[in-house]
């Protein structure tokens, strides 16, 4: 493997090595039991975060070690999970203001799908038996976000690529996401391929890399905050 891959890979596994894995953990602990007044749902970002950025390295890793051939697709996707969630985790530690409209997405993101399973009911003439219960679940998602001071779900979420665009990472974030997804998804260039174990293992090791530097870097910036942020 070549040098600056390795490097790549062993500067991921020494976040657990070192115990600052274990240390975040507790820490996340510590502030769930006390987050402060108002600073539930900042914790709430803080955590989720935290878990997913470890979950999906350590799926990461599973992927790159199982010897299948279709192990490059999922190695593919997995690194582009820890891509967007490196941006996420940037993003949100720039601000709490951008945590706040992080959190508040997640009620945007669910009234959205209910929408467009509405819309569906609309185009496709279903019941009122099957649309009602919707609309029901439409309403006390929006009572709940009210509750919370999210004033309205209404209006887009906002997408990973304007978060890296507004975290300096714009550029970044385009080539690896477009190169991740030609390998993730059954394209053309992925179905007509040549089958080609040296080229394989070659992908294989160049996409395990890249998504432990962008755990590495969801890490620290998660890592960062937790530091901060008094219990």
């Amino acid at each position: 493997m070549d040098s600056e891959l390795s490097r790549l890979i062993d500067s991921a596994a020494e976040v657990g090595a070192s115990g600052r894995w274990k240390a975040a953990n507790k820490r996340v602990e510590q502030l769930a039991t006390n987050p402060g007044k108002g600073n539930e749902w900042w914790v709430q970002v803080l955590a989720s975060l935290c878990e997913k950025v470890f979950s999906e390295y350590l799926l990461l890793k599973h992927s790159y070690e199982e010897p299948k051939r279709d192990s490059v697709a999922l190695l593919a996707w997995r690194a582009r999970n820890l891509l967007e969630l490196s941006v996420w985790s940037i993003y949100c530690s720039k601000s709490k203001a951008n945590a706040r409209r992080f959190y508040e997405d997640a009620g945007r993101d669910v009234f959205g799908l209910f929408s467009a399973f509405t819309k569906w009911g609309v185009a496709t003439s279903q019941n009122a038996e099957w649309r009602d219960p919707l609309a029901g679940a439409m309403q006390d998602l929006s009572r709940r976000a009210r509750a919370e001071g999210i004033n309205s779900l209404d209006g887009p979420y906002k997408q990973v690529r304007k978060a890296a665009e507004e975290c300096g990472l714009g550029e970044h974030f385009n080539l690896s996401y477009k190169m991740f997804s030609k390998f993730a998804h059954p394209t053309a260039m992925q179905i007509l391929a040549v089958p080609d174990e040296e080229k394989i293992s070659k992908q294989k090791d160049q996409f395990f890399s890249q998504g432990c530097l962008f755990f590495r870097g969801a890490f620290e910036a998660i890592e960062g905050q937790l530091l901060q942020q008094s219990p």
